[in-house]
Formats: structure tokens, C-alpha cells, sequence
């Protein structure tokens, strides 16, 4: 049995996940920019796979 996909199934599993880990974040060095934020955004309407997100990052990252 997979758990994992259940977990990030529906926008609203995807919405609460991405809220807890920018709240989490928000007060260090690590929070999301302009740029991660709209990733996650895309991620949670489901127009990005996580993967997606991290190739993104990846890529920008290299760019850089």
C-alpha cells in the first residue's frame, strides 16, 4: 500500500501542506521566495508535480 500520493491527493491536502511548511519556514533564513512561492502555488492547483517543483528549483538554482 502506497501512502504517500493519498496524502497530496486534493488541493485542500496540498494547500494545508504547503501552509504548514511556509509557516514553519517563515521566520528563518529558509523562507520560500516570490519565486518558490509561485512553485508552490502551481503545485497546489495541481499544475506542477512535486517533482516538477524540485526540477524547477534545480534549474534556477544552476542558473544562478
Amino acid at each position: 500500500m502506497n501512502f504517500y500520493p493519498s496524502i497530496l491527493a486534493t488541493e485542500q491536502a496540498r494547500q494545508r501542506m504547503v501552509t504548514a511548511a511556509l509557516e514553519f519556514t517563515q521566520p528563518t533564513a529558509l523562507a520560500a521566495t516570490a519565486y518558490e512561492r509561485w512553485l508552490l502555488d502551481q503545485f497546489v492547483r495541481g499544475a506542477l508535480t512535486i517533482d516538477e517543483v524540485l526540477a524547477h528549483l534545480e534549474d534556477n538554482q544552476a542558473k544562478d
